[in-house]
């Protein structure tokens, strides 16, 4: 091998030099360099394609942030609970509980007893009942409507003990502390409370202590905070002179009497018809599209 790598070379320089009638012409490719022993040949490199144009170096992709875990919307229907005397234990109470559970997103609950209030937890103990409801039915609102029966003396649970008389100068202060006990007991984190004022009768007499009952109720649920509504129901049932409405014309049936010949409870009517005024406030605390409308109460 070593002879070889130096005969070759050699033979053609003297060809070359004894070739005088043609003129020189380098050779369109060189000689093959010497290759080392025992290794392989070296490919030849590829012919130098046309530079592309140059384009601008791009920086490197910034790293993104790692999302934001996000808290899941609630899933299912809002859940309602309605709470009362006799007029959530008939027929207003069923009513609204009909209503509301006809819409698609609230599931409506109720839990009621006639012919009690806060002032007689001896007889009915409100806060405890109404605590066990909230707890057995975890509601995202609690409606409430009571009072027309705490027009008298405050006992305690036991029924003994020192009563607070009404119209003395503590009654006023010691049921506004029932009150806020009793919203203590139903309230919870995300949880609203929609309470009805006492609808107005036309019973003059009652009429001057449900004036009392309603200023505490409203005073109490100012000082709640954003977690309550105190709802006026007045406007509801007088007309643009301020006097109570006698009847009125109820979906498609001609005008009847709302109210039950003693002047405060509700005739079915009646019942109806003031269901259908509170219905959208309820939706409005909610904050759900009214379904039969399509659109969502203003708040």
């Amino acid at each position: 091998m070593p002879l070889l790598r130096l005969f070759v070379p050699l033979t053609l320089v003297f060809a070359l030099a004894c070739d005088k009638s043609t003129p020189a012409t380098p050779a369109l490719t060189p000689p093959p360099a010497a290759i080392p022993s025992g290794d392989p040949p070296a490919a030849e490199p590829a012919p130098a394609a046309a530079a592309a144009p140059q384009e601008p170096a791009i920086a490197p992709a910034t790293p993104e942030p790692a999302p934001v875990e996000v808290a899941a919307a609630p899933s299912g229907p809002r859940k309602v609970l309605v709470l009362g005397d006799s007029l959530a234990a008939t027929g207003f109470g069923a009513m609204l509980e009909k209503k509301l559970d006809e819409h698609p997103d609230i599931e409506c609950f109720r839990k009621a007893k006639s012919a009690t209030g806060l002032a007689r937890p001896d007889f009915y103990d409100w806060e405890s009942e109404a605590k066990k409801a909230v707890e057995q039915r975890k509601p995202d609102l609690v409606v409430v409507i009571m009072g027309g029966n705490d027009g008298q003396d405050l006992t305690t649970k036991s029924g003994k003990g020192k009563r607070v008389a009404w119209k003395s100068d503590g009654w006023n202060d010691a049921y506004k502390e029932r009150v806020a006990e009793f919203l203590s007991e139903i309230s919870a984190e995300g949880r609203k409370v929609l309470w009805l004022g006492l609808p107005r009768t036309g019973t003059t007499s009652f009429e001057q202590k449900l004036n009392t009952i309603r200023e505490v109720q409203s005073q109490a649920l100012a000082d709640f905070g954003e977690a309550g509504v105190y709802l006026d129901t007045t406007p509801f049932l007088t007309d643009s002179a301020g006097e109570l409405i006698d009847t009125a014309t109820v979906g498609k049936r001609k005008a009847q009497a709302l109210r039950e010949e003693d002047g405060i409870h509700f005739t079915m009517a009646g019942s109806e018809f003031f269901a259908d005024k509170v219905y959208p406030e309820v939706l409005r605390v909610l904050g759900v599209e009214d379904a039969a409308e399509g659109k969502k109460p203003q708040k």
